[in-house]
């Protein structure tokens, strides 16, 4: 797998290398005395020459190896321009470029092209003229066994291959990024239409039960003054001809206007089906082109594992000790990004492993191990993430003087009893060394805690597991991608926030009499961890909570866990993480800000950071400060329009509104809200304004809060019925923005207290 990776480098490579030989050769027909661009056309066959026998095309590379011959020799004088030469440099290219051709399609190089290279060679340098001009011996048989052979055409031998500059990959990510963020935007929006589309369909449904009710009851009714519509049926009787008054019409129109909208809404209801289905497909089609786009800016962790060959080496003389270097899984592609940052993280655990881990070739020798130590690089993809393990079969972790050390230091009480996974975990707080003094293997003792923050920084996540007298071993967990990241939402003080779903480890509810404020945790099975509020650590307002909280769940480092306790879960989707730039790169507790589906702006939180921020024991008391309250402001009306209308007036000049759509549903909103001014039509179903006028005088809630009338009836007789019932305020419709502002203002201020 590894070998046909590399041969797929070599002829993307080698194409480039054929166009400059081509070009090159062609110009030095032109002008033989210009040698100006032989030393490129020499570099470029010496280049050719290499990567073929780097990926073992012996072939290749003894054609390769001829050419290079014969451009040395023009370059020093000792072969001068001619057209033989030129001929020769042709048709050699010719014979590499079949051999690529060859290679491409699979099948096996033609060794005899090389030796009949090698002849041609010998007749130019002697300067005979080659026989044949050095024509591929393949092309030569086929053309004994084909009179009119189909000439090769050079894309033929063109490669399946081209370089791609690797800030076009980025561009092409970034722009697949953006394409997510508006798929997770119209995932969203659909689903707020198709919730539309099932009300609609109910309200439908609803209206065609009334209108049937209605029509049975009136369809055949015969009032006592009937007003025909056609004076020519003034002659039938009643049984001779069926009689319809403007009522039946008007029932008759009704069926026939609800049989379209009943139609208008099935088709509705079918193209939205539709729509969603090709938001689905598009959701789809993104996943696939983030996974292909994704797998073009990666390479494999073999280059980046051969890396530390030489380190291991010397580090392992400059010790006394020897090392047997491993490495597995070297085909597992990893993200050009981590390939970048994650040389230094494993280094610092190399170094640690030869200076604390592998034990001498004596001390090996005594406890019945091979004098020879073992370090192995191992690399695997498990799901959407890529492990990589780092192993040796020293010493192991001695776990006393991490504890003793601990004591010393004051990360630990002497005599407290803590876990094997506590103790694997201090190994991972700032400047924690188990041996005294440092030296160049061993490093400065800053090793694990930079490596668990750049792991960390790079959303993944370290562990390690260790056994006296076999070895440890440390395991890293990153995300296959950085561009798109499945993330977890949540709020948190009136603020939506997000979190990269590789660093939690579960989501849980913390029952709020189980948090101890003492040791500051909550239980977790059968221990107890850590938990935080986020409120408090970032100096927010939290939501009215239940008895329940949301938390969730990270590992900050092995052996430690901690919650962190949110106002609640808000949803997971893939969206995109900005970094926040320089002007905020201080702002540690944030790895960048990410764009949710309604096209709002989240922070992107970095939990390990927060959660090791302390937080004081007894929470500060803020303050006493007055808040003034919004005027609640109650409007009753069937009309959703005008209920729309006067809702978006009253919530833009800061009051909080409440509405219902007749009398009864206004009485249960009151009883479940205080309002300070109730605004309410008089013509409404089910109870209307006058009604709902006498149970607030029954009540007692006209004698306290202000009532205003809006409808469309402005005579006398109507405001005066009005006032007799408490109403204060009278408003016609249609009415002004300004008017009806200035009504509130002077209702609310004649019920202000004294």
């Amino acid at each position: 797998m590894a070998e046909k990776g590399l041969r797929d480098f070599f002829l993307a490579e080698a194409e480039e290398h054929l166009v400059v030989l081509e070009k090159g050769f062609l110009e030095l027909e032109k002008n033989p005395s210009d040698l100006a661009g032989i030393q490129e056309l020499f570099r470029a066959a010496h280049t050719l020459k290499g990567s073929a026998a780097l990926v073992k095309l012996d072939t290749v590379n003894r054609v390769a190896h001829n050419l290079e011959d014969v451009l040395e020799s023009i370059r020093d004088g000792n072969t001068p321009v001619t057209r033989p030469v030129v001929d020769w440099l042709l048709h050699t290219l010719d014979a590499i470029k079949h051999l690529v051709s060859e290679i491409t399609s699979g099948a096996p190089e033609t060794r005899e092209i090389a030796d009949e290279v090698e002849e041609s060679l010998k007749a130019i340098l002697s300067g005979r003229e080659p026989a044949g001009t050095a024509r591929p011996l393949k092309e030569k048989r086929s053309e004994e066994k084909r009179p009119q052979p189909r000439k090769r055409e050079d894309s033929e031998v063109l490669s399946n291959y081209v370089r791609v500059h690797v800030d076009n990959i980025e561009q092409m990510m970034n722009l697949v990024g953006e394409l997510t963020v508006i798929k997770n935007y119209l995932l969203t929006e659909t689903k707020a239409v198709l919730d539309l589309k099932d009300e609609i369909e109910y309200a439908g449904s609803r209206l065609m039960r009334e209108i049937n009710d209605f029509s049975s009851r009136y369809a055949y009714s015969i009032p006592d003054k009937i007003t025909y519509v056609d004076a020519l049926l003034e002659d039938f009787r009643e049984l001779e001809f069926d009689r319809y008054d403007e009522l039946n019409l008007f029932t008759h129109k009704l069926h026939e206007i609800m049989d379209d909208i009943t139609e208008a809404l099935k088709d509705s209801a079918e193209f939205l089906v539709r729509f969603s289905e090709h938001i689905r497909m598009i959701d789809r089609i993104n996943t696939d082109m983030r996974d292909l786009v994704s797998r073009s800016r990666m390479v494999e962790a073999g280059r980046l594992f051969h890396r530390f060959t030489r380190t291991i080496r010397d580090l392992a003389h400059r010790s006394g000790k020897k090392i047997r270097f491993i490495v597995s899984g070297t085909e597992t592609r990893i993200d050009r990004v981590i390939f970048e940052r994650l040389f230094e993280p494993l280094l610092h655990i190399i170094r640690n492993a030869i200076s604390h881990g592998i034990e001498t070739p004596e001390e090996r020798l005594s406890k019945g191990k091979p004098k020879e130590g073992r370090i192995s690089l191992a690399a695997r993809r498990e799901g959407n993430s890529v492990v990589i393990d780092v192993k040796d079969d020293g010493r192991g972790i001695d776990l006393g003087a991490v504890y003793g050390k601990a004591v010393r230091t004051g990360l630990l009480k002497k005599g407290e009893r803590v876990s094997k996974g506590r103790l694997l975990g201090i190994l991972f707080s700032p400047g924690f060394s188990t041996l005294e003094e440092t030296d160049m293997t061993s490093g400065r003792g800053v090793g694990l805690d930079v490596v668990r923050e750049t792991i960390t920084e790079m959303n993944g996540r370290i562990s390690v597991a260790t056994s006296e007298g076999k070895g440890t071993i440390f395991r890293i967990r990153l995300p296959l991608t950085f561009i798109i990241v499945n993330t977890v939402r949540f709020s948190a003080g009136g603020i939506e926030f997000a979190v990269p779903s590789s660093l939690i480890q579960e989501l849980m509810e913390v029952d709020t009499g189980d948090f101890d404020p003492e040791t500051g945790t909550v239980p977790l099975r059968d221990a107890r961890i850590e938990a935080k509020d986020i409120c408090r650590l970032l100096g927010l307002s939290p939501a009215e909570r239940g008895p329940k909280v949301p938390a969730i769940v990270f590992s900050l480092m092995p052996g430690r866990q901690a919650a962190l306790m949110v106002d609640s879960i808000t949803g997971q989707e893939d969206t995109v993480i900005k970094p926040l730039g320089r002007f905020l790169e201080g702002l540690r507790y944030y790895s960048g800000v990410s764009i949710s589906a309604g096209g709002r702006l989240m922070p992107v939180l970095n939990p390990v950071a927060l959660l090791e921020q302390p937080v004081d024991r007894e929470p500060q008391q803020p303050e006493p400060v007055e808040v003034e309250q919004k005027p609640a402001i109650l409007i009753v009306d069937d009309s959703l329009s005008i209920r729309k209308f006067v809702s978006m007036i009253l919530r833009q000049n800061g009051y909080s509104v409440f509405t219902a759509s007749n009398g009864m549903e206004a009485l249960t909103v009151i009883d479940e809200h205080p309002v300070d001014l109730i605004i309410t039509d008089l013509e409404m179903p089910v109870m209307h304004g006058y009604e709902l006028l006498r149970e607030l005088q029954r009540k007692g809630v006209s004698e306290t809060v202000p009532v205003v009338i809006l409808t469309s009836r402005g005579s006398e007789k109507h405001k005066e019925k009005a006032a007799s019932l408490g109403a204060g305020k009278y408003l016609v419709k249609p009415f002004e923005e300004e008017s009806l502002l200035e009504t509130v203002r002077e209702s609310l201020e004649s019920h202000l207290p004294t």
